[in-house]
């Protein structure tokens, strides 16, 4: 069998989709694995899975156009890992008819903007019925059934190597993990670093600036890179490289993770960083009513807050400081756990195992 994973924003390591395809495509049933990844990948695969290098960032819409139509004119099934609306009616308009079940599966991270697009989207589920729509979130898969979809829900997978005992460590720095994006509250990181400067803060900072899997950095992330760079925080540590997978695990060893990210856009929306963060046995510091918000109330794996100004974040740090090896603790028994709920198993059932399902 062959199994075609596409993923135009795997380019590097840098964002989810380098873990996410990886994951995926260790544990899938198939003997042919073909990955269709961003053009930049260069030697940075070194997973299972046959990489073939496709997409341009400028091309992309159009390539995947023509991607989608060649195959599904060939025998295989086809995993879109990271869809939207626009994969939806690309799939529509390059099938020739209707597409068969068994055949195509996306997989929607979040809603999004997909709220505003529903009557677009629920005449491609009369169009295309046998489209699978994977869900990470329960919300998600509703909105999908109510258009007419085949919507399953499927916990993102997070399969990594992790130590079966934690070793305490205790607290050495903060950290913001991951891509620069201002939906993950870069701009907050920056005014917190500002304050630490003026209050002559004493709390490493390590602070990854790298930009995001799917383009570079827009003008105001750089305005406020810019800001890092002339806080003259001397306790700062800018990680403008792109990190290796071992590399970026080793930076959550000892620290707190801020993740100061927008209410709006995580309100029901998985984040990895999270994952990876108390997979490490490493605290966190998260937006108040947002997924990660719920997920760290749960195993009191660190604080809440929606108080995201200095004044906020700063107080949330030091609760966790003060007790830093209970708060690790809690966390790293939560990743544990996380780590067996966001396995790949359930995507693996809805798209290998469902046939056998519906024969018997």
């Amino acid at each position: 069998m062959i199994f075609n994973i596409v993923e135009p924003t795997l380019n590097s390591y840098t964002g989810h989709c380098y873990s996410l395809v990886e994951a995926i495509a260790k544990t899938a049933p198939a003997e042919h694995i073909r990955i269709w990844s961003g053009k930049e990948i260069g030697q940075s695969w070194t997973s299972r899975g046959e990489i073939q290098p496709y997409f341009s960032r400028s091309l992309r819409k159009i390539q995947s156009f023509f991607l989608y139509k060649r195959l599904l004119d060939q025998p295989g099934k086809i995993l879109l890992s990271t869809a939207g609306t626009t994969d939806l009616v690309l799939l529509n308009w390059a099938a020739k008819a209707q597409i068969p079940p068994d055949k195509v599966y996306v997989y929607v991270h979040w809603l999004g903007t997909k709220a505003s697009k529903a009557g677009k989207l629920a005449a491609i589920a009369r169009s295309q019925p046998y489209i699978e729509v994977l869900c990470t979130t329960e919300t998600t898969t509703v909105f999908f059934k109510e258009l007419g979809f085949r919507a399953t829900t499927v916990a993102y997978p997070h399969v990594i190597d992790q130590p079966q005992r934690q070793t305490l460590s205790g607290f050495r720095h903060l950290l913001f993990a991951g891509a620069a994006r201002m939906d993950k509250g870069f701009s907050r990181i920056a005014d917190l670093v500002d304050d630490l400067a003026h209050s002559q803060g004493t709390w490493p900072f390590w602070i990854q600036t790298s930009a995001t899997h799917q383009a570079k950095h827009g003008p105001d992330i750089l305005t406020h890179i810019e800001r890092l760079k002339q806080s003259n925080y001397p306790q700062l540590t800018l990680l403008s490289e792109t990190l290796s997978p071992q590399d970026y695990r080793a930076q959550f060893v000892g620290g707190i993770s801020i993740q100061a990210y927008a209410e709006a856009d995580f309100q029901d929306r998985v984040s990895g960083v999270t994952l990876d963060a108390l997979t490490a046995g490493c605290p966190v510091v998260v937006t108040a009513n947002t997924w990660l918000g719920r997920i760290v109330l749960e195993h009191n794996a660190g604080v809440t807050t929606s108080d995201l100004s200095p004044y906020g974040l700063r107080r949330a740090i030091e609760e966790i400081v003060r007790d830093y090896d209970a708060f690790s603790r809690r966390a790293f028994q939560a990743g544990q756990i996380l780590q067996n709920q966001h396995s790949t198993a359930a995507m693996m059932q809805a798209i290998f195992h469902k046939e056998r399902r519906s024969a018997v």
